[in-house]
């Protein structure tokens, strides 16, 4: 009896120092799986950098007692260190169609792979413990619930946040952006103005679209105060963030030039520039042909490419070579790159220019001009060692 109570209690003292140590992580992805099977434990991954400042101060946290006994206890534990990945944990992130962008991230995963729960971090024993790890354990709470949660109609403030986090880590922009409408929908009107509102156009909102983004862009006065520490004051950036964002998404290829021209408001209102023709003048330069309005595209093209370098004037006349249609154009477009000819000096520019007259003629169909280039092209391009690869486009031309 006194030889069983001593093993029993060398065990119970064993199992209560290993604990006592913190958190416990296998030391490979494949081990982690197999040990999580086999348990029949959730799967926890802190995904992290060791550069990262914010990660470094979670070390401490997965030292503390209290962290390892209820981690080592509920589920089994690996990292992911972003910097120099490993293979098979860059493969079990990209299976999981998860696209993480930051750092630091706790994932927890089931027995078969799928992603149950995933949070933010801080460095705070009891946050981890009873925010992190125990809504991962709750079945009802933890965000791979949030979808059925939505699907059944609970649009709580509460459960749309949640959900749009969650749908942010895998990129769905469509749904991101539905969320963000019905946060703005479910939110009381009369407190708009508050910090509560803020923290939703910051996190959530990525369309100008969205109602929180009209009234804060239409109520900048009153955005401030919100941030603090190195943030501070820089409010109006959340703004020009997602007024950017929207700008480089396909919803522009929808707009009209009212849209367009709406937007380069914002652009200056925002303070994002005092120059709104460089954001869209590609999107509104293809609306105007659209529209049979080719001579305002015209006088577009040479706002443009005034005072531009010859690879910034080279870009804006192949990006017009694409889309215009009437000889005049075409014509302009010719004496322009004529012009250029005259200060190209570099070799990166001479590059640029025999490329740029190469899809000129190919536009216009002169083959034999444009044979007679292409060879000597070619041979510029050997010469000094360019990137051969930029006339594959014409080969067979």
């Amino acid at each position: 009896m006194t030889s069983k109570l001593y093993s029993f209690l060398f065990l119970l003292l064993a199992t209560v120092t290993l604990n006592a140590q913190g958190v416990r992580f296998e030391s490979g992805l494949t081990t982690a799986l197999e040990k999580a099977k086999k348990e029949n434990k959730p799967l926890f991954i802190e995904y992290y950098n060791e550069n990262c400042t914010v990660c470094k101060t979670l070390d401490p946290v997965f030292e503390d007692p209290g962290m390892g006994d209820f981690y080592n206890t509920n589920f089994v534990n690996y990292r992911i260190n972003t910097q120099n990945i490993k293979k098979e944990d860059s493969l079990y992130i990209a299976q999981s169609k998860l696209k993480l962008e930051s750092v630091p991230y706790f994932l927890f995963f089931d027995t078969d792979n799928n992603l149950i729960h995933c949070s933010g971090a801080k460095a705070d024993a009891g946050y981890l413990i009873n925010t992190v790890g125990k809504t991962a354990l709750d079945p009802v709470e933890r965000t791979a619930n949030l979808a059925k949660k939505y699907v059944s109609g609970d649009k709580s403030i509460r459960t749309l946040y949640a959900y749009s986090t969650l749908v942010q880590l895998y990129k769905d922009d469509r749904m991101t952006n539905r969320i963000a409408n019905d946060l703005y929908d479910a939110f009381p009107k009369d407190q708009l103005g508050t910090q509560k509102s803020y923290t939703i156009l910051k996190n959530c909102v990525f369309s100008i679209d969205n109602g929180f983004f009209t009234y804060w862009v239409n109520n900048t006065d009153k955005l401030k105060g919100f941030e603090t520490g190195s943030k501070a004051g820089n409010e109006i950036k959340v703004l020009q963030d997602i007024l950017l964002k929207t700008i480089n998404s396909d919803a522009k290829n929808s707009w009209n030039l009212a849209k367009i021209k709406s937007v380069k408001e914002l652009i200056e209102k925002t303070g994002l520039s005092t120059n709104p023709d460089a954001y869209v003048w590609q999107q509104e330069a293809a609306v105007l042909v659209k529209d049979g309005r080719e001579t305002e595209a015209l006088a577009l093209f040479n706002k443009m490419i005034k005072n531009e370098t010859i690879a910034g004037a080279t870009y804006i006349i192949n990006q017009f070579l694409d889309i215009v249609k009437e000889k005049n154009s075409i014509a302009a477009i010719k004496s322009k790159i004529d012009a250029l000819h005259n200060l190209a000096k570099d070799n990166d520019d001479i590059a640029d220019l025999f490329y740029t007259e190469l899809r000129y003629l190919k536009k216009i169909n002169n083959q034999d001009a444009f044979k007679k280039l292409l060879e000597k092209a070619t041979t510029f391009y050997k010469t000094n060692q360019m990137d051969m690869a930029r006339l594959t486009e014409f080969k067979g031309n």
